[in-house]
C-alpha cells in the first residue's frame, strides 16, 4: 500500500489496492456483484446504518469502486472522491447536493459545451439561476454575484481555447461571501496543477480522458474534503449515475500509468504546439505554453506541464475542414487524453450543442480545430499535420 509521504507516480500504481487482501492478487480484482450477503441480520442492519464498514449493495457502495476512488484521492491530493458513471454526471453531482429553488451560480464564460447545456437547458428547470460572468476575471465573477449566488463554477484550463482562471483569487472571491467554488480540472489534471491546495472546494474531473487515458472508461469524480463528498455521495446513492465496477478496474489500471503518459502528453504538446506558431497558414494557436498566450504567466504560476490538448484557427470553416479531413494519424472524433491523438472541430463536436451566436462569444470561431494530442512519436504528428495544412 502506498504511504501518505509517496510521491505521485508512487500513489497511483499502489493507493487502493492492499494485495494481502485479496489473496496475494498483484491486479485489484474486480467486484460484479450487485448484492453482498451479510452473516446475520444484525450485522446487515448495522452496514445499513453506517455502523458498520463494508458492502450492501453496489449502488451505495462498491469493493472495486471504493478502491477504485482510494487511489484517485490519493493522486488528487483529496480527502475524498466520489466516482460517477460519466463526467457530466459528476458535474451535477456536486453542484445540486448545494442548490436548492432560488438560489443562483455564477460560471466563467468559456466552459465545455455539455456543461453550457447542463446550466442552460436543465438546472434552470430546477428554478436555478445561472449568472455568467463576463470574463475569467476574478473581479469579473466578483461583480456577478448576488446574495443568492450559492457557488461559483469554473473550468481551467478551458476546453477548447485553454483559457486559464486564477483559482486562488477566485477562491478569495467566493470565501468572502461563503459560496462554493466548483472547478472543472480535466485538461490539466492532477500532474499538471493542485486546484484543492489553491482554495477550490470540489474538484470535478472527467476520468474518460488523462486519468483513464485509454478511451475504454465512461466517468467523472468529484474531489475535496469529506464534509462536502458525503453530501456529494448521498445524493449519488439516492439517485443513482454510479461507476460500474469494470469501469473502475480499468480506471485502476489507467491511472497507474498516468503519471508516464501526462509526461509524453506534456512534452509532445508543447513541441508541436511551438511547431503549430510558426506555420504560415495558421492564424492563432491557443496553448498555456506558448509565452504569447493571454495567461502565460498564470500558466506558469499555476500549472507545471500544459497538458496535450491544442486549438488553432485555420481562418475559415472550409479550411478547417480540408485539415481536418486531410491527417492520416490523428483520429476525426471527439474526446481527448487517449494515448491515440484525435483532430476535431469544436463547433462540431464538444460544443454543437451551443448555439452559433454563444459560441461566437465564446470565441470558437468557424476554423478553430482542436487537437488532442497522444503518446505517439512527435515527429510523425508534425509530419501529419504539415502534409494536411499543405494540401489544405
Amino acid at each position: 500500500m502506498s504511504g501518505a509521504g509517496d510521491r505521485i507516480a508512487t500513489r497511483a500504481v499502489h493507493a487502493g489496492h492492499d494485495p494481502a487482501a485479496h489473496q496475494g492478487a498483484a491486479v485489484p480484482p474486480t467486484y460484479a456483484s450487485a448484492t453482498f450477503v451479510a452473516s446475520d441480520t444484525e450485522t446487515l442492519e448495522a452496514l445499513n446504518d453506517g455502523r458498520a464498514r463494508g458492502f450492501v449493495y453496489s449502488r451505495v457502495r462498491n469493493p472495486t469502486v471504493f478502491a477504485a476512488e482510494q487511489r484517485l484521492a490519493a493522486v488528487e491530493g483529496a480527502e475524498s472522491v466520489v466516482l460517477f458513471a460519466s463526467g457530466m454526471a459528476a458535474i451535477s453531482g456536486a453542484l445540486m447536493p448545494f442548490l436548492r429553488a432560488g438560489d443562483e451560480v455564477v460560471a466563467t464564460p468559456d466552459l465545455y459545451g455539455g456543461t453550457a447545456r447542463l446550466f442552460a437547458e436543465v438546472l434552470p428547470l430546477q428554478g436555478i439561476t445561472i449568472r455568467w460572468a463576463d470574463s475569467l476575471a476574478p473581479d469579473a465573477v466578483a461583480a456577478a454575484m448576488t446574495p443568492a449566488t450559492k457557488a461559483i463554477y469554473a473550468e481551467t484550463p478551458t476546453n477548447p481555447l485553454l483559457r486559464l482562471v486564477d483559482l486562488a483569487a477566485l477562491s478569495a472571491v467566493a470565501k468572502r461571501q461563503g459560496a462554493l467554488l466548483i472547478v472543472d480540472g480535466t485538461l490539466g489534471g492532477p500532474l499538471n496543477q493542485d486546484p484543492l491546495s489553491l482554495g477550490v472546494d470540489l474538484l470535478v474531473q472527467s476520468v474518460s480522458k488523462y486519468l483513464n487515458g485509454h478511451a475504454d472508461v465512461l466517468g467523472g469524480a468529484v474531489a475535496g474534503s469529506r464534509a462536502l463528498t458525503r453530501k456529494v455521495r448521498s445524493l449519488q446513492q439516492a439517485a443513482g449515475a454510479i461507476m460500474d465496477p469494470h469501469a473502475a478496474q480499468l480506471l485502476m489500471r489507467g491511472v497507474a500509468t498516468y503519471p508516464l503518459r501526462m509526461a509524453r502528453h506534456n512534452a509532445s504538446g508543447q513541441r508541436i504546439a511551438g511547431w503549430l506558431a510558426g506555420h504560415p497558414k495558421i492564424a492563432r494557436v491557443h496553448y498555456p505554453g506558448l509565452s504569447d498566450h493571454p495567461d502565460h504567466a498564470l500558466a506558469l504560476r499555476q500549472m507545471t506541464g500544459f497538458g496535450g490538448l491544442i486549438s488553432f484557427d485555420c481562418g475559415s470553416d472550409a479550411a478547417a475542414r480540408r485539415v481536418v479531413d486531410r491527417t492520416r494519424l490523428f483520429g476525426i472524433g471527439a474526446s481527448l487524453g487517449g494515448i491515440e491523438s484525435l483532430i476535431s472541430q469544436p463547433g462540431n463536436t464538444s460544443h454543437h450543442s451551443v448555439q452559433p451566436a454563444r459560441r461566437a462569444e465564446m470565441g470558437i470561431t468557424p476554423g478553430l480545430v482542436r487537437i488532442s494530442v497522444g503518446i505517439e512519436d512527435a515527429d510523425d504528428l508534425i509530419a501529419d499535420l504539415e502534409q494536411a495544412l499543405e494540401q489544405a
